[in-house]
């Protein structure tokens, strides 16, 4: 059976999944396209990555893998089209490293990264519309495409959580966000610790940032308002399991970032095809999700809502100095 390496790397905001890097083909070689991308109201910019899976025989797979020919369709025409009004604009296709995203070092050339962007005021992207990408080589013949529904924006609860936040070790903290969108499918919570350090002797404080998972794969259900609950006493056993207790280093609790990812339905099915069958208990062949005609790929949307500058109440700082399990942390 023949070997086909597939160059496709997801640029997720859901983290913890790996793409499974090898296929097994018995036809012979074709032109095959590999495409990613999350359309998002809440980013600037809007970026998708088009690719091809290669195959040749006689070649090793990690020679053509440095070769930009075998990676990218030459001169590419990338296309989004809103479904309701037919109207369609070009994507510019950028070097992704000086975007900010440079390709990870790997088998697989990573300069230059080529992805194809476009801001989204110009994109002008609405709420549970659909979007279709279309890739076209210069004579117009469609290579491939791909639909998907907008997320749309997201809010979070009126004073849920409060601004000044108490963790409580007998108690939970309520987050909670609401939308009018019908797209949105799942989430994933985290909330992001900022804490200033400073060490006896040293230059001065410096910050340190602690990302905390809370919750993922949240289901949308039929209510505008979801919501997930914070056990307060996991907030000082998280500290306490993160920050090691130093006679030198005194800590300051600076705010809180929570933030709130939504998904579109295909990237919760990618998710849930990438997990299923694995362990010991495991089927051989683990089955890839792809929604890419003709190809393989995932394109859906998403959504981030950032709540920043959320502070601890007295209670909470007091807890910290003295609670059983952060006293030795030296907060003041």
């Amino acid at each position: 059976m023949k070997r086909m390496v597939i160059c496709a790397l997801l640029i997720s905001v859901f983290a913890g999944v790996s793409c499974d890097n090898e296929l097994d083909l018995v036809s012979d070689w074709k032109e095959i396209p590999v495409v990613y991308g999350f359309l998002s109201r809440s980013d600037t910019t809007q970026y998708i990555r088009v690719e091809k899976a290669f195959l040749d025989p006689t070649t090793s797979a990690f020679v053509i893998a440095q070769n930009l020919d075998s990676l990218y369709f030459k001169d590419a025409v990338v296309q989004l089209e809103d479904k309701t009004t037919g109207t369609r604009v070009n994507l510019e296709k950028v070097d992704g490293a000086l975007e900010g995203y440079p390709r990870a070092a790997g088998v697989f050339a990573s300069s230059p990264n080529y992805l194809y962007k476009i801001r989204t005021d110009k994109a002008k992207i609405f709420a549970d519309r659909e979007y279709q990408i279309l890739v076209s080589d210069p004579s117009g013949r469609l290579i491939t495409s791909s639909s998907t529904k907008v997320v749309g924006d997201h809010t979070f609860a009126f004073s849920s959580p409060p601004d000044k936040i108490t963790f409580l070790y007998d108690n939970s903290v309520n987050i909670g966000w609401r939308s009018n969108e019908n797209t949105a499918f799942f989430y994933d919570v985290s909330m992001r610790l900022h804490i200033q350090e400073t060490v006896s002797g040293g230059t001065g404080p410096e910050e340190k940032i602690l990302d905390w998972p809370i919750e993922n794969n949240i289901l949308r259900g039929a209510s505008k308002n979801i919501s997930t609950y914070v056990p307060g006493v996991s907030f000082y056993q998280f500290l306490a399991s993160k920050l090691e207790s130093k006679a030198n280093v005194s800590r300051k609790f600076l705010y809180i970032e929570i933030e709130v990812d939504a998904g579109g339905k295909e990237i919760y099915d990618f998710l849930s095809v990438g997990q299923a069958n694995s362990g010991i208990t495991g089927a051989e062949y683990v089955p890839s999700y792809s929604n890419i005609d003709n190809g393989f790929g995932l394109f859906s949307s998403r959504y981030t809502l950032i709540g920043n500058n959320y502070t601890l109440s007295g209670q909470s700082l007091d807890s910290l100095k003295q609670g059983i399990y952060t006293k030795d942390l030296n907060f003041n």
